[in-house]
């Protein structure tokens, strides 16, 4: 296995999760880029890099408005998921300079941004925000949906949105079952349930 395939593997799984995230369906993913057919076969799913496709709803009217606002924040934060997961797996600031590198992903973001800001200095500040606040969007407590999609695009080369959703509703299952966890209380040494004491002394008896 190629290190530049694994860090390839874990940049197509971060868009993945941050579209599912944001109720953006995936289409497919593939390490190898896609191939005529996909390109023919995709339906109404847009190319968001060469390795990703994503199903983008329809975008709320009119430009400026708080709906269509929060679309292109979500656009914008899919299109640098990517970037940012493959440096931070590579152990490289997810600085602006450093995500600039991937230019398609770069691009992307910049145009979504380009609707919430006039200015290119606004715009900027805006990318470079969310890069430094990447780590916790990405990977904290996501280890379930990570450890599902990159092995099989490692395995396959290619996952599909089925596939992804499926990684998408067992993290949701754990984090479910995690949380509702019962939380037990530790009973005072020596009394029993059927000791009176066991009802505190503000509690006149039955």
């Amino acid at each position: 296995m190629s290190a530049e395939r694994e860090r390839r593997a874990w940049h197509l799984a971060s868009h993945a999760y941050a579209a599912t995230m944001y109720g953006f369906s995936v289409h497919k993913l593939s390490l190898e880029g896609f191939s005529a057919a996909d390109l023919a076969d995709r339906g109404d799913a847009q190319c968001l890099d060469e390795g990703t496709m994503i199903h983008v709803p329809v975008c709320p009217r009119p430009i400026g408005s708080f709906e269509h606002t929060l679309s292109m924040e979500r656009l914008m934060s899919i299109a640098l998921a990517g970037p940012c997961a493959e440096l931070l797996h590579r152990q490289i600031p997810c600085a602006i300079s450093n995500v600039q590198q991937f230019t398609v992903d770069w691009t992307q973001a910049w145009r979504a941004v380009s609707y919430i800001w006039s200015d290119d200095t606004s715009r900027h500040n805006m990318l470079s925000r969310w890069t430094h606040s990447s780590f916790g969007v990405i990977f904290y407590g996501v280890k379930e949906f990570y450890s599902r999609v990159v092995p099989q695009l490692l395995e396959r080369g290619t996952v599909t949105g089925e596939d992804v959703q499926a990684a998408w509703n067992h993290l949701k299952a754990t984090e479910e079952a995690s949380s509702s966890q019962s939380v037990r209380r530790r009973r005072p040494i020596g009394l029993e349930p059927d000791d009176p004491e066991c009802l505190g002394s503000n509690f006149p008896p039955l």
